[in-house]
């Protein structure tokens, strides 16, 4: 599998705070949506989500928007 197949590019999130799942260990963890570097999970270190140039690309899954 290549990175392209890997990380998808999520739509419609604005600029919200968003939690992501880790696909490698199931940890859910808060992510900005507009991030300017790699997010790893605190739990196993894996890539949860990177940089586009806009909205950000994750290999895990969108759980929710949070409200703050």
């Amino acid at each position: 599998m290549n990175m392209a197949d890997e990380f998808k590019k999520l739509k419609d999130t604005g600029n919200n705070f968003l939690k992501i799942k880790c696909k490698s260990c199931g940890n859910e963890q808060i992510v900005y949506s507009k991030i300017s570097s790699v997010v790893v999970c605190n739990i196993c270190g894996a890539t949860i989500a990177k940089p586009t140039g806009s909205t950000l690309a994750t290999s895990g899954e969108l759980v929710e928007k949070v409200k703050l």
